[in-house]
């Protein structure tokens, strides 16, 4: 499938192949493997196949049967590990340790098809029906007591743990001793950062299905070691914290399970080779047990990748090209001479264009400061504008700075001087600062065309990051990788299409050069477009609207329709949004105070010893002042003033829900980049000196009183914070965009529909186009969901939920891959397209991750949002937007309201 097949992983060693210049690849993909019969299938020498999650296996097998390539691992055998008691029998055979273990069968007993024990006892020359005889059939006595469970007379003592037989089953429980405190743990597939969770009422084994029980074993370091082999040759170790401790998963950056390197024992090695020659896979992954000085094999996996390790790359892409050579030499005339032209690689489906539309990578925190100042020398600096004009130079922010001189010696007004020096003191600070820039907002009567409100807007902030460089560079290597694969001849046809924001420009070159291999110039591959790209005011008056809706939805004691929260994704688990809500304010409250007292008490200038990006104690505190005033109207931050932080959530005064992406943004931003600060600031060591007595009773009561989500109790504020703020930024962030479908359409075509519009006229470019092609857009967040919803809208068919789409972080993806095919007995060539998604560079719970110094994450893989469909299915449904009635008048309006940039100079 080609979540597998494109996986970061299979890239790596995919590319390697193709570097030996003697290989092409071709990637059967998932609509040629779901959807077309396996005599259609391409042609091939060599066939990398192993099984997934809803990988056809008989297609296979019948098309191995068929076409007879060379394979890497065995693709008859693979079934064997589908089922643990098959998996246990053959290790028991080939002598390989496995810990003490009870088999419960209620289905019948294991079974084997037929193809798979012949395969088997060719490769080992053991009959299998002998090799499982043990399992064939029902258990004849299952007795479960407080302390054992007892097996056709044998007995295994707690604490002991349960596997499903089905080796596709990773629920796994584990059962407690009494002396070990009772209770149990369930074990899954990883969640987040947690792959188990301690059960007290887990006691009793399952009554029900047929499962495999062994004893827990006591490990060294309680670690177990994941080995991954390459043929006989090449055995590779790692080792990580075992799930059976306590559950909790330590990730890096990358969000991968933190491992390292371990030597293997002779025996270890040997154990293996023989696992990997008895199951017929020559990539393979095992894990063992080291237990008082002897090795314990509890699972085989099947087709395994080691993450990020280039030695592992190189060597297992140097040991499969020997291998392919060695089948040549053996089988003297090639495949390929016996392969029909009409499933020949040049007549598959191939990639014929691929366009993209990014978000920007990682930035610094937006901050911006607004009000509305009709005084003649702002009004002047319209210079006769009707619509919204942005300042961004130096010397064009001098020029706004001397109008705030001119208004100062005007003004007789005490507020108005207030708001006009607030204004001048921002500006003053930050106009050396890249990316600072001043917008000012012109209302108009729509009757008599006078001049009714200018808003004036500085924002500062938003500068793209050294994070922001090096996902660029990787997102790029690695789609530069995947395009090698599928088609090599895209990267000659690449144009790049930027917004005018520095960050979204930063990130398109930075981008573009390591896609394109690093060439000496980009000339005439990138070029910018405001038009399609950047900020518009079309949708404002539709979106403000939305945002109000939303502050009346979260006002405090309101109830959203149950209706509602489940049509905009909200967990039936949680309360209602306006509580998490109050709770937040409530723990700001707290945290104030904390960071006031930390600044005093301690000594901040050298508790983070290096700061990037511009940053400094000084500019972190005002940045979180200013949220500490959004979300709470208490002063002192005193947190056994309860009363106090409740008025901050009153129902006639709380903050407005749109404070939320922003203080989420920080959130992020200093669990990335300052979190030894954040984490030092944000500690209260009062909470640390004494557990006792009245002033600890006091600050239980609060926290309890406001740990909705909190399981545990020694949360610390701050990752209490984190959490409550994820989920509410969960919830508005893509509300903002509209609540109604009817919302979301309108603001998605005031936004995004001449970036849709371009992308349709791209892919049927590229349909009637020679050779393949590249477009690649570069924008804002806004584009991003905008886009998305009108995909949504569209009424194409989705493999996913538009609700349950994780956060749109930076450098998220939608892509639309077109392939072709052109077979001789169909007179035309055929067209497919599929859309992806990928999420950007996304991690739910930063503050688990492990940071290095690039403070980068990286990018989730795309998945697909649509299966394959015909091109002209797909552009059929997104056609209907250049129908609808009012499409003219939307246009008119998109180009009315267009950003007016004041006059800059070329070097901007």
């Amino acid at each position: 499938m080609d979540r597998k097949a494109r996986s970061k992983p299979m890239r790596y060693i995919l590319n390697r192949l193709l570097a030996y210049g003697d290989f092409e690849i071709v990637i059967f993909g998932d609509k040629t493997i779901t959807d077309e019969d396996v005599e259609n299938w391409p042609g091939c020498d060599f066939l990398i196949c192993f099984f997934s999650s809803g990988f056809p296996m008989h297609k296979a097998i019948a098309y191995t049967k068929l076409r007879k390539p060379f394979v890497v691992n065995n693709v008859f055998m693979q079934t064997l590990l589908w089922d643990r008691r098959v998996v246990l029998s053959i290790l028991d055979a080939i002598g390989v340790p496995t810990p003490p273990r009870l088999v419960v069968s209620r289905d019948g007993g294991a079974k084997v098809d037929p193809v798979a024990a012949a395969a088997f006892k060719e490769c080992t020359g053991m009959d299998m029906d002998r090799v499982l005889a043990r399992y064939t059939a029902n258990s004849k006595s299952i007795v479960v007591h407080d302390e054992a469970i007892e097996v056709d007379g044998e007995c295994l003592s707690k604490t002991f743990i349960e596997k499903p037989a089905d080796g596709e089953d990773h629920n796994i429980n584990i059962y407690y001793s009494e002396r070990k405190g009772g209770g149990g743990r369930r074990l899954f597939r990883k969640v987040g950062n947690k792959s188990s969770e301690f059960d007290p009422d887990l006691k009793t084994p399952n009554a029900k299905g047929s499962w495999i029980y062994e004893k827990l074993m006591e490990t060294e370091n309680s670690e177990d070691i994941k080995i991954y082999t390459v043929g006989p040759q090449f055995v590779h170790a790692e080792t990580r914290k075992s799930p059976t401790v306590d559950g909790h998963v330590k990730r890096n950056t990358e969000g991968k399970e933190i491992r390292y390197c371990a030597k293997l024992t002779l025996e270890e090695e040997d154990i293996a080779r023989k696992v990997s020659k008895a199951f017929g896979q020559a990539v393979c992954g095992l894990d063992i047990l080291r237990v008082q000085g002897r090795s314990y094999v509890i699972d085989v996996n099947g087709w395994s990748f080691v993450k990020g390790n280039d030695f592992y790359y190189d060597q297992c892409a140097k040991i499969l090209k020997e291998s392919f050579y060695r089948s040549v030499q053996e089988r003297p005339l090639s495949l390929a001479d016996q392969i029909p032209p009409e499933i020949s690689p040049a007549n598959s489906w191939r990639l014929k264009g691929f366009v993209a539309v990014f978000r920007h990578g990682d930035r610094t925190p937006k901050e911006k400061l607004k009000m509305t100042i009709m005084r003649q020398p702002f009004i002047d600096l319209l210079s006769g504008s009707k619509r919204e004009v942005v300042f961004r130079q130096r010397h064009q922010l001098k020029s706004v700075m001397k109008a705030l001189d001119e208004c100062l010696l005007e003004t007789s007004s005490e507020e108005d001087e207030m708001k006009l020096r607030s204004v001048k003191e921002v500006l003053e600070k930050k106009h050396d600062l890249l990316g600072t820039k001043v917008q000012l907002k012109p209302k108009f009567d729509k009757k008599t065309k006078e001049l009714v409100k200018l808003q004036v807007i500085v924002k500062w902030g938003g500068e793209f990051t050294h994070a922001g460089r090096h996902q660029s560079k990787d997102l790029a290597e690695n789609l530069r990788k995947d395009m090698n694969i599928l088609n090599r001849e895209i990267l000659e046809d690449v144009k790049i299409f930027s917004s005018s924001e520095r960050r979204v420009r930063d990130t398109a070159e930075v981008f573009g050069r390591w896609f394109l291999g690093n060439p000496e110039s980009l000339d005439g591959v990138i070029s910018e477009s405001k038009y399609l790209l950047d900020d518009s005011n079309a949708a404002k008056d539709q979106a403000d609207a939305v945002k109000r809706q939303l502050k009346g939805l979260l006002k405090p004691g309101n109830d959203i329709p149950e209706w509602m929260l489940a049509q905009m994704g909200w967990s039936a688990k949680l309360p209602q949004p306006s509580i998490i809500f109050q709770e937040i304010c409530i723990i700001m409250s707290r945290m104030q105070r904390v960071m006031r007292e930390n600044w005093v008490t301690k000594d901040v200038d050298n508790i983070q010893r290096r700061w990037c990006c511009l940053d400094s104690p000084t500019l972190f505190r005002e940045r979180w002042e200013k949220m500490f005033r959004n979300f709470t109207s208490t002063q002192t931050g005193d947190e056994s003033d309860e009363s106090e932080a409740q008025r901050a959530v009153s129902s006639e005064t709380y903050p407005d829900p749109s404070w939320i992406p922003a203080l989420y943004d920080s959130l992020k931003y200093d669990a990335l980049h300052n979190r030894p600060f954040l984490q030092a600031i944000f500690t209260d060591d009062s909470q640390n000196e004494d557990h006792q007595g009245t002033a600890t009773t006091t600050r239980t009561s609060s926290s309890e009183s406001s740990s909705i989500l909190s399981s545990d109790r020694n949360e610390s504020d701050l990752r209490r914070l984190y959490k409550n703020v994820k989920i509410m930024f969960d919830f508005i962030v893509p509300q903002e965009f509209g609540i109604s479908d009817t919302d979301k359409k309108n603001i998605g075509l005031l936004i995004s529909f001449p970036l849709l519009k371009k992308i349709l006229g791209d892919l049927d470019e590229m349909k009637s186009a020679e050779n393949p092609r590249a477009r690649l857009y570069f924008t804002k967040e806004s584009h991003v969901h905008t886009l998305l919803n009108l995909i949504y809208l569209s009424g194409v068919p989705t493999k996913v939920p538009k609700n349950t789409l994780p956060e749109l972080d930076f450098l998220t993806q939608i892509t639309f891959e077109l392939y072709e095919r052109n077979r001789q007995s169909v007179p035309e060539k055929e067209y497919s397209l599929r859309i992806g998604f990928s999420s950007g560079a996304h991690y739910d719970s930063v503050l688990d991750l492990r940071m290095d110094a690039e403070h980068c994450l990286k990018v989730a893989p795309r998945r697909n949002l649509i299966p394959h469909l015909l091109l002209e299915e797909v552009l059929t449904y997104h056609k209907g937007y250049l129908n609808v009635p009012n499409i003219k008048s939307i246009e008119d309006q998109i180009e009315e309201r267009r950003l007016y940039y004041a006059q800059e100079d070329n070097d901007h």
